[in-house]
């Protein structure tokens, strides 16, 4: 197969690599000239050059910055070219629910919405035995690395993560532990929020996002996303009926432990071993969406999944900005 990958930064690097990695072939679409294209992908700027010159490409893998996605959507929607969106969708509601207006009044199906920590197996785990922890109670989900230590080689400022006009900032970029909350326990009933940037980063965007869901039964669950931990953070807790899972990861491991209500202390239930690669969950995602063009897999995270998460965002700014609760029914595309 043939891959169309949008923009080449640090992460459309990634995707072109396992593009190639897995045996099929990449072309790059750019929409600047930087990032210089060492692994010799044949490359164009203009989506009407990569048609001219490229008849059998099989799907696009949009990896451009956010404020771009709508506008690359629409061309590849109009040119009926499969898609793999990286998260997240836009970078706001408005934009999101036009991309929507726009996938559905095609009836376009042959996409995905590259979440890629619903393929972490730490994330999936959890998924699949939490029928087993009864009536949740409590969810805490939390996120925290240094921005400058994310992306090695290249200036942290100049990153889509730290400009504001890209569509960067701390609740849009780490949107994907956002998701997997919604994924876990669902959709809340009312949000508050607080996204600041509270650090002397050199950015123009928020570095600081702190939540809290209400969900319907009386539950909770807290979301803390930041671009400050000296120390690579990441992980949750559920507090439940049966008892309380635990789990946290690195890029190069990752666990979940058990307390049940018996009292008979902590049990790992499930590790991935020393030496993980968290370069497996990107080659899942786009084993899924070769999958999606055979026809032997749908989309794991569809347009109004997307939405959802989307929705919870602009939640949490309009609780900031307001400083007050937010109803979910209030947001509206």
């Amino acid at each position: 197969m043939k891959f169309l990958v949008i923009g080449y930064g640090s992460i459309g690097k990634r995707h072109a690599a396992n593009v190639a990695s897995v045996g099929h072939q990449a072309v790059l679409l750019r929409h600047a000239r930087g990032n210089e294209n060492r692994e010799g992908f044949r490359e164009y700027y203009s989506l009407e050059d990569v048609l001219e010159n490229e008849k059998d490409i099989d799907g696009a893998i949009v990896c451009s910055p956010t404020t771009k996605h709508l506008d690359d959507v629409r061309q590849l929607v109009s040119n009926n070219m499969p898609f793999l969106l990286e998260k997240p969708t836009t970078h706001d509601l408005r934009s999101t629910g036009e991309m929507k207006g726009i996938i559905e009044s095609n009836t376009f199906t042959l996409y995905d919405i590259g979440f890629n920590l619903r393929y972490h197996p730490v994330i999936g785990f959890i998924k699949d035995f939490l029928p087993n922890v009864g009536r949740v109670y409590a969810t805490k989900i939390y996120v925290g690395y240094y921005l400058p230590y994310w992306r090695k080689g290249i200036d942290y400022r100049e990153s889509t993560s730290a400009k504001k006009e890209l569509g960067g900032g701390v609740h849009v970029e780490l949107a994907h532990d956002i998701d997997y909350t919604l994924w876990l326990i669902g959709r809340p009933k009312k949000v508050v929020g607080y996204v600041n940037r509270v650090s002397d980063l050199e950015i123009s965007t928020d570095d600081i996002c702190s939540a809290l869901l209400k969900y319907s039964d009386g539950s909770v669950a807290e979301v803390h996303l930041d671009y400050l931990s000296h120390k690579y953070l990441r992980g949750g807790q559920i507090i439940a009926e049966n008892g309380t899972l635990e789990w946290q990861w690195n890029p190069a491991e990752g666990s979940v432990s058990y307390f049940d209500k018996e009292g008979s202390g902590s049990k790992e239930i499930f590790a991935t071993g020393p030496g993980y690669d968290f370069n497996a969950t990107y080659i899942e995602e786009l084993k899924n969406f070769i999958g999606i063009l055979n026809g032997s897999r749908k989309s794991t995270v569809n347009i109004d999944d997307a939405v959802e998460t989307m929705k919870v965002i602009q939640a949490i700014e309009v609780s900031d900005q307001e400083e007050k609760w937010v109803a979910m029914e209030e947001i509206v595309l």
